[in-house]
């Protein structure tokens, strides 16, 4: 959850994505404030994916991630590639990965995944996908972990592919085949692939080329990769919302009206906090995800967090409150606009917990588009 939501944030600030050992020590470093915990800290989760990488899929993909173990490191793009499935799959649902094996994903719903995520493929090369996919379905299901292996390989796959286009393209635009990519060259090339990027990127492409001695093959594939130049990328190229994603959309609208204010006022109380500072820019993020209306999953996956660090914040600023909660005694939140009127205890006020002490329900979920449900 944490590093789908600075993703998000890396993003919206043009920063590229970090690597999970670089989030995972980011994330020790603000959480412990010292290099030398957050480093030993991060040892240790090493050490511990390196003792259970031989009994879990789900642990020796995390070793995959990390770099650790003797299969072929996975590049940032396969990590935001399994984040981005797995929030589709569990539709925005905090855990997204449940702390047991055997999780079992609807046939229906694996496919329209993979569908999203390879959107971008030639139609033969996703249904091939499509087809490989339904000889993992048991019944009318697939196990998740079995799923997300599946997806993260074949979009590997498929890079590797780009990759020897990316090679072919260059030896066919280096015309006096000296190994060296002239900017005349470059731009030839451009124009006989119809580019979708701007002058401006593609200046700044051909800029960061030449800061190597010469502008060999590898340099050309390493830029181009980063600019996703002429290579597979995930996901649809364009942003539609469809009726069903623009109805969730509006349900979660009218869920963070709820609590929106509340959140502002606590955001006032915790200025200049580390625990201020994250919820703001979780704010933020939730705003941006509702402005543009596109994947709801990841929006509403973002509201459940939100709502989630709020209640935590509000439990560990009032001294007995789980005690007060329990006895029905009035609390400094129940005396707010929402919980004085309602005279509901805080959380349940809010819209943290709905029945039997979980989440509101995904608007999703409630349809039937194939999650597990609450």
């Amino acid at each position: 959850t944490e590093k789908i939501l600075v993703d998000e944030v890396d993003d919206r600030c043009h920063m590229p994505r970090q690597s999970l050992s670089e989030f995972l020590y980011d994330y020790h470093l603000e959480l412990l404030s010292e290099p030398l915990l957050a480093e030993e800290a991060l040892m240790n989760i090493v050490a511990n994916a390196r003792l259970y990488e031989g009994v879990s899929a789900r642990v020796k993909m995390f070793c995959r991630f990390l770099q650790i173990n003797q299969e072929k490191p996975l590049p940032v793009e396969a990590l935001s590639v399994f984040l981005l499935a797995l929030v589709k799959i569990q539709n925005g649902e905090i855990p997204l990965l449940p702390d047991y094996d055997q999780v079992n994903v609807d046939a229906t719903k694996a496919a329209k995944v993979i569908e999203f995520v390879f959107a971008q493929a030639p139609y033969v090369i996703r249904s091939k996908i499509l087809l490989e996919a339904e000889k993992r379905v048991v019944g009318k299901v697939i196990d998740l972990d079995s799923l997300l292996y599946f997806l993260v390989d074949q979009y590997v796959h498929e890079s590797s592919r780009g990759e020897e286009r990316l090679r072919a393209l260059f030896v066919a635009s280096d015309m006096d085949g000296d190994g060296n990519l002239t900017l005349n060259e470059f731009q030839d090339m451009v124009m006989h692939i119809n580019s979708r990027k701007s002058h401006r990127e593609l200046l700044r492409m051909y800029a960061e080329m030449t800061l190597n001695r010469t502008v060999d093959c590898n340099t050309f594939v390493r830029v181009c990769r980063k600019f996703s130049f002429f290579s597979f990328t995930y996901g649809p190229h364009t942003k539609k919302v469809d009726r069903q994603s623009n109805e969730v959309f509006e349900v979660l609208a009218a869920e963070w009206e709820k609590v929106e204010d509340l959140i502002h006022e606590l955001l006032v109380v915790l200025e200049g906090s580390a625990v201020g500072m994250r919820l703001e820019q979780n704010v933020k993020t939730l705003k941006s995800l509702l402005d543009s209306r596109f994947e709801a999953e990841s929006a509403w996956h973002c509201y459940r967090k939100v709502v989630s660090e709020f209640a935590s914040a509000i439990k560990n600023r009032t001294p007995g409150m789980g005690r007060a909660e329990s006895s029905g005694a009035a609390t400094p939140v129940e005396d707010s606009k929402e919980g004085g009127k309602e005279g509901k205890p805080p959380l349940k006020a809010l819209g943290v917990k709905g029945k039997g002490g979980k989440p509101p329900a995904n608007p999703q979920t409630r349809r039937g588009s194939g999650g597990r449900g609450k």
